[in-house]
């Protein structure tokens, strides 16, 4: 796949750990909310290739995409991008990936744990601006209040779709100003009630998340072709 060029526009700090970059390219760049784009990484020779995941949905004619990510200790990709300033050109490689919407259940769950949720921001923010009227529910998961990210966005998504609902559970508060949901993801699906043949599943964060929802999913008895994952690690 050949490379291609962009620019970075804009950059914004999150949290101090999760930032979320915006590029420009020369021309059109179409792609599919849930896909990822591949960077090639120039900070030393030789240049290596990290893949990221586009955290808006697609715009007509548009020649932008974003992505969040978690700047990482040692962290060669991610501490690459971070350094970057702003109008500094970059080459990648791109869109790629199968994890995408399919829709064709009527109630729709995403699962996400830390920046796991940059695929879902994509995806819930495409479906709904885009007239799904399907129950979508957002479960996301973080460990401290001040990780959270994202929850004025869904927040505000939540207030103009009735039919979506966003759940953030933390499961370490740092205080009792949390009235939020308290546990890790697995123990809030453990504990609901759902539709299992009517109901499809969405996951991404890391391998050990992901294959205990799994299991959870499976022994509540929904079937693997309504269970849709995507692994940070």
């Amino acid at each position: 796949m050949p490379l291609r060029t962009a620019s970075l526009k804009e950059k914004n700090q999150f949290t101090p750990d999760v930032i979320e970059l915006t590029f420009e390219t020369p021309d059109t760049f179409a792609f599919k909310a849930g896909q990822f784009i591949t960077f090639k990484v120039t900070d030393k020779m030789p240049p290596c290739f990290r893949a990221y995941s586009i955290s808006a949905p697609p715009r007509e004619n548009g020649n932008q995409f974003s992505t969040c990510l978690k700047v990482i200790e040692n962290g060669r990709g991610s501490n690459w991008l971070n350094s970057l300033k702003i109008d500094e050109k970059i080459e990648f490689m791109g869109p790629n990936g199968n994890f995408v919407f399919k829709g064709q259940k009527d109630n729709i769950i995403f699962v996400a744990t830390g920046t796991g949720i940059t695929p879902f921001n994509a995806m819930i923010s495409d479906e709904l601006k885009k007239g799904n009227k399907k129950n979508i529910k957002l479960l996301f998961g973080l460990r401290h209040i001040s990780h959270i990210f994202y929850r004025e966005f869904f927040e505000n998504l939540a207030k103009q779709y009735p039919n979506f609902t966003c759940d953030i559970t933390l499961t370490k508060p740092e205080n009792s100003d949390w009235n939020g949901k308290v546990g890790r993801v697995t123990d809030i699906l453990r504990s609901s009630d759902i539709d299992v043949n009517n109901t499809e599943v969405y996951i991404c964060g890391l391998k050990v998340m992901i294959e205990e929802v799994v299991s959870i999913l499976k022994e509540k008895g929904m079937p693997q072709e309504n269970i849709n994952f995507e692994k940070y690690d």
